[in-house]
């Protein structure tokens, strides 16, 4: 069975801004294109063979250097194309709290029923990462997706067998302080999985990782 290894892009402005990227393009930043660096290290003896993301920035330039780098094909999938956030892409986190309230927090309770305005259902999400992931979970070679969050969420839980797409809203601007990734192995058994965060100082125990939205919940994990 094929290990694969979840890469979330390195950090853009609207990261640091915290602001709600979605579908729309970004470039890396200067210290997003050092953590894509600081990664090729990290992940260049996983066994690697194949790099597969979406069209859209960052991660398509996150892949794309990673790929090069280490001599790796990059294969673009329209599947893997974040979650559409509508109204929200563009906001930052505080103004959402202020805009949407309710559906914000019905959002945070049960992300997979609710549709922000003029965005994509979780559950939508969800078809078309299964769609696309299918080829390539049959097959024995293992490979790298570069995702952004949120559908980096929804990967995982899609990998792991999890029934629910348990995404959390909060993040606030962690992406700009770790270069995190997860490595799991196909398919996964709840709770296979194990992690450790690349930060030392800021280890959490596993049952903190069930206790709703907060900011652990948006973590990358490397996997021992």
């Amino acid at each position: 069975m094929p290990t694969v290894v979840l890469i979330r892009p390195g950090c853009t402005d609207f990261d640091r801004d915290e602001r709600i990227q979605g579908t729309l393009d970004l470039p890396l930043n200067a210290e997003g294109e050092e953590q894509v660096k600081n990664l090729v290290t990290k992940i260049e003896n996983s066994g690697i063979e194949t790099i597969i993301t979406s069209s859209s920035e960052p991660a398509l330039s996150t892949a794309e250097q990673l790929g090069e780098t280490l001599n790796i094909p990059v294969k673009e999938k329209e599947g893997l194309k974040n979650l559409n956030q509508g109204l929200w892409q563009g906001l930052e986190f505080e103004e959402v709290r202020r805009k949407y309230p309710k559906l914000l927090k019905q959002w945070t309770e049960s992300p997979e029923t609710v549709c922000p305005p003029e965005g994509e259902l979780a559950s939508e999400a969800v078809k078309r990462v299964k769609k696309t992931l299918q080829k390539y979970l049959k097959k024995k070679q293992s490979f790298a997706i570069v995702a952004s969050e949120p559908l980096a969420t929804i990967i995982a839980n899609v990998l792991r067998n999890d029934q629910t797409e348990k995404i959390c809203f909060e993040h606030s601007g962690r992406f700009c302080q770790n270069e995190l990734f997860e490595i799991l192995e196909s398919p996964a058994k709840k709770g296979d999985a194990k992690h450790v965060n690349l930060d030392d100082h800021s280890e959490k125990k596993s049952s903190q990782q069930d206790q709703g939205c907060h900011d652990e919940k948006w973590r990358f994990e490397e996997a021992k």
